[in-house]
């Protein structure tokens, strides 16, 4: 039992001595040597307003991503593919304030950077990178929602150090008595968070580009010592990584390509490494031969010429259905006016034959008659049909007829018809011969 307890403790006792003895070696990997390091779009930040961070030289297959202390970031690309990652904190708060760094799966490590994100009105704008000693600094001082300049006083270590009327302070020349925590203060609005301004004491320089170059263009970089003007070794790296020596303190690309961006700086043994400088390629633009440059211009007169028959098509189509219409209406116009005028016509012309007769009285005698006749054309029908039946007297043949009289005429109408014949003139001779014949 002795012997169990013993090998317990003995395992114990060597677990945590590996323990121990991992703990060290983790703590040394976790901070890199320079290679990779972080940049970030701003120090200050309000809060919603987006905040960047890029890390250069890093191996992006390696899992590298940007974090603080509490996580890692999600929101992250790769620029190329190869060393550049960019990681974006889209709507920051408060809580977001702290140090950010980049850090590989392995637990490497970059440079740190300190981000403040403020709810307040006023926030200053100062450089995301360390600034060498004789170069000229800008310190801005910006207000929330607002994109005029606004006057504004500077503070170094909380003491007054200057005031602009246009909301920036520019430092000639700076050294290494400049650095500390500078904030601004706007009246009204209020004061911005401190933020740290880094000046580096070094002598060494990276002469390049300001602007892009374009692709297939020669660059030189040159690396030289600000004390001297002799042409000194210089190693020159790219994105953390050495990519060239020279003997003479520059670089020269031949041709230059979209592979050759990055972020650049050059060291010199014994007098120390230049800040970075990123050179940027810009794609040069494709050339056309002039026989495409023909073959587009004929396709476009093509074109045009297609789209302007179709107009003249349309418009001429719109013009012939315009036409039509009015025609149409037109036609329907002469035939109600012929109408009307035939109409007018016979009610003259009734006039004319019988000025003292109304002319509605005329017309209601025509449909009478009409009438009439219609009536007698039911008797015929109707002797018609009782030929073949028992024959009738006289007396009962007249009682047919007058029945079938009263059921077409009304006795109003049958006054009115009496008295219309009375107004007819007298019978002639022959017009008596046929009425005897009709009683017979």
């Amino acid at each position: 039992m002795e012997v169990t307890a013993l090998s317990i403790r003995l395992l114990v006792s060597l677990l945590m001595l590996l323990v121990a003895h991992v703990q060290p070696s983790y703590s040394q990997k976790s901070v890199s040597d320079g290679a990779v390091r972080i940049v970030p779009t701003r120090l200050q930040t309000f809060e919603y307003e987006s905040v960047s961070f890029t890390c250069f030289g890093v191996n992006v297959s390696a899992g590298w991503s940007v974090r603080n202390a509490k996580e890692f970031l999600k929101a992250c690309s790769n620029v190329d593919m190869t060393s550049t990652l960019n990681c974006t904190i889209g709507y920051p708060y408060k809580s977001d304030s702290g140090e950010y760094w980049c850090e590989g799966r392995g637990g490497e490590r970059s440079n740190t950077v300190n981000i403040t994100v403020t709810a307040g009105s006023v926030i200053l704008e100062s450089p995301v990178l360390p600034m060498m000693e004789g170069e000229d600094v800008t310190l801005s001082c910006r207000k929330k929602k607002t994109s005029s300049n606004l006057p504004a006083d500077f503070y170094k270590d909380g003491l007054r150090v200057g005031s602009s009327s246009t909301g920036e302070m520019i430092i000639h020349r700076v050294s290494k008595s400049d650095e500390g925590n500078y904030k601004c203060n706007i009246s009204g609005a209020g004061h911005s968070p401190e933020s740290w301004l880094h000046v580096r004491d070094g002598s060494v320089i990276l002469d390049s580009p300001d602007v892009p170059v374009k692709e297939g263009d020669p660059v030189t970089l040159r690396c030289r010592n600000k004390k001297t003007s002799s042409n000194l070794k210089a190693d020159f790296y790219k994105n953390g990584h050495l990519f060239r020596s020279s003997s003479t303190g520059e670089l020269t690309i031949h041709s230059v390509s979209k592979s050759d961006e990055g972020l650049y700086k050059c060291r010199i043994s014994g007098a120390g490494e230049s800040p970075g400088r990123q050179l940027s390629v810009k794609e040069e633009s494709p050339k056309y031969d002039g026989s495409e440059k023909k073959s587009e211009d004929s396709n476009a007169e093509r074109t045009d010429r297609t789209v302007s028959k179709q107009i003249y098509f349309s418009r001429h189509y719109f013009v012939l259905l315009w036409i039509v219409i009015i025609v149409v209406l037109v036609l329907q116009l002469l035939v109600i006016g012929l109408l009307y005028r035939k109409k007018q016509l016979v009610l003259l012309e009734a006039r004319m034959n019988d000025p003292n007769k109304d002319l509605h009285d005329v017309i209601r005698k025509d449909k009478k008659k009409e009438g009439a006749a219609d009536a007698a054309d039911n008797l015929s029908l109707y002797r018609d049909t009782n030929h073949g039946t028992k024959p009738q007297t006289e007396k009962g043949q007249e009682e047919s007829l007058s029945q079938s009289l009263n059921s077409s005429f009304s006795d109003d109408d049958t006054s009115q018809a009496l008295q219309n014949e009375s107004d007819d003139p007298p019978l002639t001779d022959s017009d008596a011969q046929y009425a005897s014949i009709d009683t017979v």
